[in-house]
C-alpha cells in the first residue's frame, strides 16, 4: 500500500507531498487539470520510460520518491527484500528516481541503488496498473489460465506442478548431458582398456629399468669381475709378500715403539685399520664370486625385458614412473566411466517414476481446473451483467496442449500444467462465443477484467490497484454498480481511482481535489484532500458543473447514500 507520494520538478508538478491511506482514493479534477501526472509518476519511479517534457524546469533535476508499507502477508513481496537484501527493520520501504538535466535517471530502494530490472520485479507485486494496455492480458492465454487458478484456489497444486516438472526437465537435461559423455567416452574407453590390459600384461615396476641396466652391465662383464676379483685376492692375501703381510709386518716392528711416540701411535692405528678395511674389501669381492655366475640365458632375458620396457616408453611417450602414473588416471577414467553408466540407469528409473507422478498431478489439476471454471464463468456472468453487459455469455475452453518439451516424454504439457485455456465470449443474445480476443470490445475488456479483479479482490496478496479514468463512458445505474464494484475492491486492496463519475467520488475513503493553475509564465498542479465540505462542493461540481443549491443537495445525497 502507498503511504506517501513526493514530486519535485516533473512536469507540471514544483513541488507536492501527498499522504494516502487504505481503501479507495479518489482523485478527482477538471480534464486536463493533470490528475494522470500522479499515476505516471507512480510509474516513473517504479521503472517506466522517462523523455523529454517531464521536467518542468529544465535547468533543474527532477526527484519522485513512493513510500509503500510493508505487508507480511505477502509472500511474494517479501521473497523480492530477502532476495535483493532490503532491510526490512522498519514498517515502510520507499523508492526514489533522481532524474538528471540530461534525462539520465538513477533509481534508489531505501536509498541503495538498483537497477530498472529489479524494480519492475517490485512493480508487478506491488502495484496493478487498470488500463487499457493492461486489459491486453485479457488476450493472453496465460493470463486466462493464471486468474482460474486464482479463483479455484489451485495456486499451490500449481506450483507444486511447476516445480515437479521444472525438476524432471532438468534430470532429463542432466541425463542427456551423461548420456552424451557416455557416448563421446565410449571410443575412449576402449582403447583405455587396452592400453590397461596391456600395461598391466608387461607389468613394468618403479625403477624397473634401471636395476635392469645394471643387471646387464654386470652380467655383460662377470668374466671380467670374477678374474679381477680373484687377483685382488691373491694380491691382498696368497702372494709371497702380500699386502697383508707387509702391513703385519710394520705393525708389529713399530709397535715396540708405540708408547713413546704419538705419532707412532697414530700410524698403527691407521695400518690396523687398513689391514680391518683390506679384509672387509675381501669379503665382500669374495660375496661378488658367490652371487655372480657367467649366465648367458639370464643376460638374454634382462635384455629382452629392458627391450620390451623401451618399446612401451616410446610407445606411450613416457618413462616407467610417467607410465605407471598414467595406467592409475586412466584406471580412474574407466571406473568413472562405470559409474555414470550406473548413474545413467539410476536417473532414467527415477525419470520414468517422476513422469508417472507428474503426469497424475497434472491429471488431478486438470480435473479441478474444469471444475473451477464452471463456477467462474457463473461469477463473472453475474458480477459483468451489473456492469451494463446483461447479455454476456462466458465459457472456459480447454486445449490439450501440442507442444513437445526437452524430451519427447514432456510432450503435451509445460510448467502450468497439461493445458491452456480460451476465454470465449458474447455480448449479445443470438450471437455466436468466439474467443475472447476476437469477440469483446475496449469497452467490454474494462469492464470483464474489473468484473474478474472484483471477483478475485479477496484471493490475491494485497497491493495497490490504480483506475485511469476507467468510468468513461459509463453513466446511469451502471456508474452506481462500478462505484460499488470498485469500493468493494477497496476493502482488500488500496484502491487508486482518477474518476469523472460523482457515484465513484462519493464512495472513497480519501477525495483528493486537482487543479491545474495557470500562470503568466508556466502552469502548476496543486493537489488538496477535501474534508466532508469540500467533497460535497467537488461532488456537486462533478454532477452539474456548478455549485447550485440543487447540486449541492444531490451531492449531499450521494455522500449520506
Amino acid at each position: 500500500m502507498i503511504t506517501s507520494l513526493s514530486v519535485e520538478n516533473f512536469i507540471i508538478v514544483k513541488s507536492l507531498n501527498l499522504e494516502f491511506d487504505k481503501g479507495l482514493q479518489v482523485l478527482t479534477g477538471e480534464t486536463g487539470a493533470g490528475k494522470s501526472i500522479l499515476v505516471g509518476a507512480i510509474s516513473v519511479i517504479l521503472g517506466g520510460d522517462v523523455h523529454a517534457g517531464m521536467l518542468l524546469d529544465d535547468t533543474q533535476p527532477a526527484k519522485l520518491e513512493v513510500t509503500f508499507n510493508i505487508d507480511n502477508n505477502n509472500k511474494l513481496f517479501m521473497k523480492l527484500l530477502e532476495d535483493n537484501e532490503v532491510d526490512t527493520s522498519e514498517d515502510e520501504i520507499f523508492f526514489t528516481k533522481e532524474i538528471g538535466t540530461n534525462l539520465r535517471t538513477k533509481s534508489f530502494i531505501n536509498g541503495r541503488r538498483v537497477s530498472k530490472e529489479i524494480l519492475k520485479d517490485f512493480k508487478e507485486v506491488l502495484i496493478d496498473f487498470h488500463s487499457q494496455r493492461d486489459q491486453q492480458k485479457l488476450f493472453d492465454t496465460d493470463f486466462q489460465l493464471e486468474v482460474l487458478d486464482i479463483f479455484g484456489k489451485l495456486t499451490n497444486i500449481k506450483e507444486q506442478f511447476s516445480f515437479q516438472y521444472k525438476t524432471l526437465e532438468n534430470k532429463i537435461k542432466n541425463l542427456k548431458k551423461l548420456q552424451n559423455a557416455e557416448q563421446e567416452l565410449s571410443e575412449k574407453i576402449k582403447l583405455y582398456q587396452y592400453q590397461i590390459e596391456e600395461i598391466e600384461k608387461i607389468d613394468p615396476q618403479i625403477d624397473e629399468d634401471n636395476k635392469l641396466q645394471a643387471e646387464v652391465n654386470i652380467l655383460t662383464n662377470a668374466e671380467d669381475i670374477l678374474e679381477i676379483s680373484q687377483q685382488l685376492e691373491q694380491e691382498i692375501y696368497e702372494k709371497e709378500n702380500s699386502v697383508y703381510d707387509t702391513i703385519s709386518l710394520f705393525i708389529a716392528h713399530l709397535g715396540k715403539f708405540k708408547n713413546d711416540n704419538e705419532n707412532i701411535r697414530d700410524a698403527i692405528n691407521y695400518l690396523q685399520d687398513a689391514s680391518e678395511n683390506l679384509d672387509s674389501s675381501v669379503k665382500s669381492i669374495q660375496e661378488v664370486q658367490n652371487i655372480i655366475e657367467v649366465d648367458t640365458s639370464r643376460l638374454e632375458y634382462v635384455q629382452t625385458r629392458i627391450s620390451i620396457l623401451n618399446e612401451l616408453s616410446v610407445k606411450y611417450k613416457r618413462d616407467i614412473q610417467g607410465i605407471l602414473e598414467y595406467t592409475e588416471h586412466i584406471q580412474q577414467q574407466v571406473a568413472s566411466y562405470s559409474s555414470k553408466k550406473k548413474e545413467i540407469t539410476q536417473l532414467n528409473a527415477e525419470i520414468t517414476n517422476d513422469l508417472l507422478e507428474l503426469k497424475q498431478l497434472g491429471s488431478d489439476l486438470s480435473n479441478k481446473r474444469k471444475v473451477a471454471a464452471k463456477k467462474f464463468e457463473t461469477e463473472i456472468i453475474s458480477t459483468i451483467t451489473k456492469l451494463a453487459i446483461p447479455d454476456a455469455k462466458i465459457k472456459f475452453k480447454f486445449h490439450t496442449l501440442a507442444e513437445i518439451g526437452a524430451d519427447e516424454r514432456l510432450s503435451r504439457m509445460n510448467e502450468t500444467g497439461m493445458e491452456r485455456v480460451d476465454i470465449f465470449f458474447t455480448a449479445n443474445k443470438g450471437t455466436k462465443m468466439q474467443s475472447f480476443r476476437i469477440a469483446a470490445s475496449g469497452g467490454e475488456l474494462s469492464r470483464f477484467l474489473l468484473a474478474i479483479k472484483k471477483i478475485l479482490s479477496d484471493r490475491l496478496d494485497s497491493r495497490t490497484i490504480i483506475f485511469d479514468e476507467i468510468d468513461s463512458g459509463i453513466g446511469g445505474k451502471t456508474s452506481e454498480l462500478l462505484a460499488e464494484f470498485i469500493y468493494d475492491i477497496g476493502k482488500y486492496h488500496q484502491v487508486m481511482c482518477i474518476s469523472h463519475l460523482p457515484q465513484i467520488a462519493s464512495y472513497a475513503d480519501r477525495h483528493f481535489s486537482i487543479e491545474k493553475i495557470t500562470g503568466a509564465k508556466n502552469a502548476e498542479v496543486k493537489v488538496k484532500i477535501l474534508d466532508e465540505n469540500e467533497r460535497r462542493v467537488e461532488i456537486a461540481r462533478m454532477l452539474s458543473g456548478s455549485e447550485s443549491e440543487l447540486a449541492l443537495r444531490h451531492a449531499g445525497e450521494l455522500l449520506n447514500k
